[in-house]
């Protein structure tokens, strides 16, 4: 078993990464404290499994990664809860109507799709990736990737939520 992270070791990895952490999580989530939900979520995984982040060779991969999934997991759970987004206004006004579009598609879309599905439609729609950097980071096939993003864009298209722009093929 891998030995976790030390006291000090996760303060040094929190004072520099805490902010990519928190600016990742705000922009899926679109709340302040649930951002920082997120940033506590994650670095209380990093202690637990200090091994796999001191094995990845660019520790802000996994970061990243990590971040992207506790989101995600909060994204959905406050769609199962049935939390609107009319409901709770952005907190910052200078967001794009780019972001607030694809973070309102996103939480529609997680009632819906699998893991897999939506950690690509995040990176597609929030995070703008083309199919050939999504293949990179989620080691699928392009194929496999195509499919999951016209399954992904049907249901948008169906639910009259498809991003307006961010969308590359």
């Amino acid at each position: 078993m891998a030995r976790g992270l030390s006291a000090s070791e996760l303060t040094d990895i929190y004072e520099f990464y805490a902010p990519t952490v928190y600016r990742r999580a705000r922009a899926l989530l679109g709340r302040d404290s649930d951002a920082w939900d997120a940033v506590q979520e994650v670095f209380c995984r990093l202690l637990e499994s200090g091994g796999a982040f001191r094995a990845e060779a660019r520790p802000m991969t996994y970061i990243y990664r990590v971040t992207t999934n506790v989101s995600l997991n909060l994204l959905r759970s406050r769609a199962l809860r049935d939390v609107a987004a009319e409901e709770s206004p952005p907190e910052d006004a200078r967001e794009m109507p780019e972001e607030v579009e694809a973070r309102n598609l996103l939480r529609a879309l997680s009632r819906e799709l699998d893991e897999r599905a939506l950690q690509i439609a995040t990176l597609h729609f929030m995070d703008s990736l083309t199919q050939e950097e999504i293949v990179e980071v989620v080691g699928l096939s392009r194929k496999t990737v195509g499919r999951e993003l016209e399954k992904v864009r049907a249901r948008a298209r169906e639910l009259a939520l498809e991003p307006r722009q961010g969308a590359h093929s």
